[in-house]
């Protein structure tokens, strides 16, 4: 197995709590490769991948969840306390197979998830396509 591709995915975010589909975006990195995995990184430590149903009222659901699950306010770390531990429940990496040239994912997508509350934030995923 050896790395085959590797490519930065950018994107512009809002947050918190907002999903950002690039899932056309791998789709594209795993182009011409019949079989092996894309491997994803979030660059950072507050942003989150996840592999969702797209769905719009099962994105929706989601966004409004992650509300209870971490609330932000309370942490002894003041500041963004919250945002680092949503990214690290969620992480940070995800390693997809790539089978028949494509990314089995069943109806689901690939999501990028902004946890800092700010306005067009720069964000990069590194993807790294490996193969036989």
């Amino acid at each position: 197995m050896r790395v085959v591709g590797l490519r930065r995915i950018e994107l512009v975010t809002y947050g918190p709590n907002k999903l950002f589909d690039i899932t056309d975006r791998v789709l594209e990195c795993v182009e011409g490769v019949g079989e092996g995995f894309v491997a994803l990184q979030a660059v950072g430590s507050t942003g989150a991948l996840l592999v969702l149903p797209r769905r719009r009222d099962v994105l929706e659901r989601f966004e409004d969840d992650l509300w209870d699950l971490v609330p932000t306010l309370g942490w002894r770390h003041p500041g963004n306390a919250y945002a680092h531990l949503r990214s690290t429940l969620m992480g940070t990496a995800l390693a997809l197979p790539i089978v028949g040239g494509t990314l089995p994912l069943g109806g689901c997508g690939v999501f990028f998830l902004e946890n800092q509350p700010a306005m067009n934030r720069r964000r990069f995923v590194i993807a790294a396509v490996v193969a036989p």
